[in-house]
């Protein structure tokens, strides 16, 4: 059952004032019962003629018979605006795929193309992919030759792009190749002299005032000497001389082979003392002998004492360890079960009745 908010006592006021409100009279109430009516009074002098009642009646029934407007969606508009929006960006994406240099969809081919590098975990995988992109560079300018469609900017755009792909992939494909077996270098090499021609083809159908491109020429040439330098460095002691520019390490210079310190034995793990030198004992000395019919005693052999063999100063490693401190052993616990409590008999209290035993 419904009940009001209000508290019992409040709610037993306000029926009072109802009951005076309907009767017209109660002393508890006559201010609040003067403004009654004052009020009634004033609607009565304010009340509507026939015209105005007339007037909103046939507001009222225009309202009725008008169909009820239909408020807008959102939910739906918004999901077909975000399809819509997913349908002309995958259509963008299929139509750029063959965008070339300076049109308006390159930029965005560009854009999957960086999201694709982004979504790559694999270094080799990603570094690979980069060149591919470089390599694809060199066909979208071929096109724009072949179709006409030479432009200056076009083409410093394209060659821009060429030269950061390959930066970038034969800078990680070099980092993987200097801490593995080196497999990378002869892909890459191959790679190189693939570009060098294809650039040198395209070079010469260039028109004569199109831009000098000898950066991505001497980038290519640069590429192939540092893989022929990698490569003769992988069996050497030392690859790389720990510098870096922006191809990745640089190959070590000087003798493949161990260096001087490791050949003559002089390297020694840091911290340790040199063992001291040994020195083989001398030969014993033995006296001549002397011509027949002498009277001089035979030679005596007279061997020197041998030094005992030196005992190796103890390094920083093989010091003293004292033995262990043994752990303090509490009381052990019983192996068996307590013994049972012994059993209590009481003898019976009044002839005729049992015993009782406890326990």
């Amino acid at each position: 059952m419904w009940r009001p908010p209000w508290p019992r006592q409040g709610r037993g006021e306000h029926e009072r004032f109802a009951r005076a409100v309907e009767h017209g009279h109660g002393p508890e109430f006559s201010d609040e019962l003067a403004v009654v009516a004052a009020l009634r009074r004033l609607g009565a002098d304010t009340a509507p003629d026939d015209e105005a009642r007339t007037r909103i009646a046939g507001r009222i029934e225009d309202a009725r018979q008008r169909p009820p407007r239909r408020r807008p969606r959102t939910v739906p508009v918004v999901a077909a605006a975000m399809a819509l929006l997913f349908a002309l960006s995958g259509l963008g994406l299929l139509l750029a795929d063959d965008a070339l240099p300076g049109e308006p969809l390159y930029d965005l081919k560009r854009l999957r193309e960086t999201a694709v590098l982004e979504l790559t975990f694999d270094d080799e995988a990603r570094a690979l992919t980069h060149l591919e992109y470089a390599a694809r560079r060199i066909d979208e300018l071929t096109v724009l030759v072949e179709r006409g469609r030479f432009d200056e900017h076009a083409y410093a755009t394209g060659m821009a792009d060429f030269t950061g792909d390959t930066r970038a992939g034969v800078l990680q494909l070099t980092a993987l190749a200097t801490s593995s077996d080196g497999r990378q270098l002869e892909p890459l090499g191959d790679w190189a002299e693939r570009q060098s021609s294809r650039l040198a083809a395209l070079h010469r159908v260039l028109p004569a005032n199109a831009t000098d491109a000898t950066e991505p020429v001497e980038l290519l040439a640069r590429v192939r000497q540092r893989v022929t330098a990698l490569s003769d460095r992988m069996g050497c002691y030392q690859i790389t001389s720990g510098e870096f520019d922006e191809l990745g390490a640089l190959p070590a210079t000087g003798t493949c082979g161990l260096p001087e310190s490791l050949r003559a034995g002089e390297y020694r793990r840091p911290g340790t003392i040199p063992p001291p030198a040994y020195e083989p004992p001398e030969p014993p000395a033995v006296q001549p002998l002397t011509s027949a019919g002498t009277s001089t005693p035979e030679p005596v052999l007279t061997p020197s004492p041998t030094p005992p063999p030196p005992t190796p100063a103890p390094t920083p490693s093989e010091t003293a360890v004292p033995a262990p401190i043994p752990a303090p052993t509490g009381p052990r616990l019983p192996d068996s079960s307590p013994p049972p409590a012994p059993v209590v008999s009481i003898p019976p209290l009044l002839p005729g009745l049992p015993g009782v035993s406890i326990g």
